[in-house]
């Protein structure tokens, strides 16, 4: 089963099983992005459900080709994921109607209970920068001390996903994005950059920092009022690394 196939399975089931009232999809899930589909797509999409079926929504009637589930799971409250046997996963919202608030959406079933809200405005890009340093100090120390998988969880997701928004915003600001994840395709909003990013995410977890440090100031602090320069030196000669 190709991904279309999957797509009109899950709307035909969602139409089918009783207590489903509204289908969303979203991403590479919607027909406007079927050209940036390939094989590691996933089905992203919420269902909502009436009261009378919220007490069973664990078991995820709506889900096609049942006999071909290898695994589900629930994440956060309302949250699941799934994986068929053909390797295609889906991660999905279902519950309660919430307000819909990611504009790069498709409506595949309106049940007359969507509501829409604009996403969160953005994070000021100034406070990320800063959010940035304390992450990387305090990865590096945490690598220094042993903790290793703490720190490079500081240094890799943390530090970077502030970095990246940073970056976005004051390099790329009318580049499409998700405006919830900033690391989402940022090697086409910034190829150069996002290059970088990468050989440093692949590099050791000090030469990951120091060099996404480097980057930082490189890329962001000549003519920009708001980059902590007093702080970046802080950081940079407490780590060691003022040469």
């Amino acid at each position: 089963m190709d991904f279309s196939e999957r797509i009109d399975a899950l709307t035909q089931s969602c139409r089918t099983t009783p207590g489903v009232t509204s289908l969303v999809v979203y991403g590479s899930t919607t027909t406007a992005a079927a050209g940036r589909r390939d094989g590691w797509s996933d089905l992203d999409f919420t269902v909502f459900l009436t009261e009378d079926v919220l007490a069973d929504r664990a078991g995820w009637a709506f889900l096609p080709d049942r006999e071909h589930l290898v695994l589900t799971a629930r994440e956060d409250d309302n949250g699941g994921v799934a994986i068929w046997d053909d390797g295609t996963v889906a991660e999905f919202g279902a519950g309660r109607p919430w307000l819909v608030r990611d504009p790069d959406r498709e409506v595949l079933i309106d049940g007359g209970d969507l509501g829409y809200a604009d996403p969160d405005p953005l994070p000021d890009p100034g406070n990320q920068i800063r959010l940035f340093l304390v992450k990387l100090a305090i990865g590096v120390g945490r690598v220094r001390r042993g903790e290793r998988v703490a720190g490079n969880a500081h240094i890799r997701t943390y530090a970077t996903t502030a970095l990246c928004e940073a970056l976005r915003q004051r390099l790329a600001p009318d580049s499409p994005r998700s405006p919830f994840d900033p690391l989402r395709r940022i090697e086409q909003a910034l190829p150069e950059i996002g290059a970088r990013l990468a050989d440093l995410l692949d590099s050791p977890a000090e030469t990951c920092a120091r060099g996404e440090l480097d980057l930082a100031r490189e890329a962001l602090e000549p003519g920009w009022e708001h980059f902590p320069t007093r702080a970046a030196d802080v950081v940079a000669a407490r780590l060691g690394w003022a040469d």
